[in-house]
């Protein structure tokens, strides 16, 4: 159902992903034509599959949306970096005004 691709994501975006996993929501990773390779591994659908190989040919950036069921499946990627987050996001304290 999955494929995982090897993806490119900045620190902002982790960020970003950290506080969506924190918040079990969706979620939605912009990526350059840069970005379209690296070693963040995450699970997508093959639909996002074709989507990123027709960017990466057409020399493209493209948008990837994550549902709050593939979040958790990515939770579980070996290799991945998205239980990586959910580890730091647990250890981090909660404010609290």
């Amino acid at each position: 159902m999955y494929t995982n691709v090897k993806v490119s994501i900045s620190d902002t975006q982790k960020r970003k992903l950290k506080k969506a996993l924190s918040g079990g929501s969706q979620l939605s990773l912009l990526l350059s034509h840069a970005d379209l390779a690296g070693e963040d591994v995450i699970a997508v659908t093959q639909s996002q599959l074709n989507k990123l190989k027709q960017a990466k040919e057409t020399g493209k950036g493209v948008t990837i949306k994550l549902s709050k069921t593939q979040v958790a499946h990515n939770m579980k990627v070996r290799g991945g970096f998205l239980p990586l987050l959910a580890s730091l996001a647990s250890q981090e304290p909660s404010y609290q005004p």
